[in-house]
């Protein structure tokens, strides 16, 4: 390594010293931070397969009611219209949900902001379409995770 100078700072330093390309010091790095702890990644990965398990009954509920021959008994088409758009509703929302998921899992707030909203939303919408299991556990999965988020708020940007 070569001499440094009297009165050099570190970016003189970096600036006299032999690099190779794509090189990064290890000083210039910024701080690592925490990781999630593994039952908020838990969590979340039930978000996940929740949200893609919505999706995938939703696209089911669309194709089931597609053909009227197919329908059962004493089905009109004003239900099926209904089901039919409850779905698209469902697979909306968890598309947005999966997009708060990402953003929580990457210590962004604005995730948390998105999974939780959106999960409220879910949570009527699931409702009102009577999936009482589905909504109650799609909000008790939110607020574990949110519980355990706001203990780690800090390190979140």
């Amino acid at each position: 390594m070569p001499e440094i100078p009297y009165g050099a700072g570190l970016a003189e330093e970096l600036c006299m010293m032999p690099m190779q390309p794509f090189q990064v010091d290890p000083r210039l790095m910024p701080k690592i931070r925490r990781e999630l702890p593994t039952r908020v990644k838990t969590v979340l990965g039930l978000k996940l397969l929740g949200c893609l398990l919505t999706i995938g009954g939703s696209f089911l509920v669309l194709a089931a009611f597609e053909d009227s021959s197919r329908w059962p008994e004493g089905m009109t088409a004003e239900m099926a219209h209904r089901m039919a758009t409850l779905a698209m509703m469902s697979t909306g929302i968890s598309l947005l949900e999966l997009f708060g998921v990402a953003g929580t899992w990457s210590f962004k707030r604005w995730g948390v902001y998105v999974l939780a909203g959106f999960s409220m939303l879910n949570f009527v919408v699931r409702m009102h379409s009577g999936d009482t299991f589905g909504a109650l556990l799609s909000i008790g999965s939110t607020a574990i995770a949110g519980a355990v988020v706001a203990s780690r708020w800090e390190d979140f940007e």
